[in-house]
């Protein structure tokens, strides 16, 4: 079900919205800086630069010609982007495989997903809208290699920390974020040029399986 509101819709088309979007990911920049002045992280000098470059496009970002008006949309796409938050620290397993496959996989993730979003570059977003269509890089390969490296930061954090909760909670994260490319393929759609970026490109997040 779509709302009907036309000031809702010119609010997340507006400059002001993504001056909002801006101040957020500038937090957690923030956040990420006073931790590295602590003492350096790689983790979080990733995650400080993956913030700043997200705050920086949120800023000069393309206004968008279409944005979904579906609130499911909006809230699965929130609760995707905040889901990291809701995983547990879990008592260590002990195994330095774990351990160490968790690393790779948060630091490989991390990288792939900077990578995507400069890809993306003023056409990145949240919620499902229709800006300049970007097929290069990484989205010759896949549809949405940023979803697929947020599910592999995921399942990277639950190898680190492994419980019962965290591996349900991972399961259902990863069908929230393939609801979220369905949603955002369906509004994307409204561009001819996606249409046909959709009959080239046939895997959603694994080539050669899904």
């Amino acid at each position: 079900m779509e709302i009907r509101n036309t000031a809702i819709e010119a609010f997340l088309k507006s400059f002001a919205f993504s001056v909002l979007l801006c101040l957020y990911c500038a937090c957690f920049a923030v956040f990420r800086a006073r931790a590295l002045l602590k003492s350096f992280d790689p983790f979080e000098l990733l995650h400080f630069t993956y913030n700043v470059t997200l705050a920086l496009f949120f800023l000069i970002r393309i206004r968008p010609s279409v944005v979904s008006m579906n609130p499911a949309h909006w809230t699965v796409a929130l609760v995707t982007s905040f889901s990291g938050f809701l995983f547990a620290r879990a008592a260590p397993s002990g195994s330095v495989l774990l351990l160490s496959t968790g690393d790779a996989l948060i630091a490989v993730a991390g990288l792939s997903s900077l990578a995507a979003a400069l890809t993306l570059g003023r056409s990145f977003d949240i919620f499902p809208a229709l800006r300049r269509v970007k097929t290069r890089y990484a989205y010759q390969v896949v549809r949405h290699p940023i979803y697929l490296s947020a599910i592999a930061m995921r399942v990277g954090y639950v190898l680190k920390n492994p419980s019962i909760y965290n591996a349900v909670l991972l399961i259902i994260v990863a069908i929230l974020y393939d609801r979220r490319a369905k949603y955002e393929e369906d509004v994307l759609s409204c561009d001819g040029s996606y249409v046909d970026y959709l009959r080239r490109v046939k895997y959603r997040f694994v080539p050669g399986i899904y």
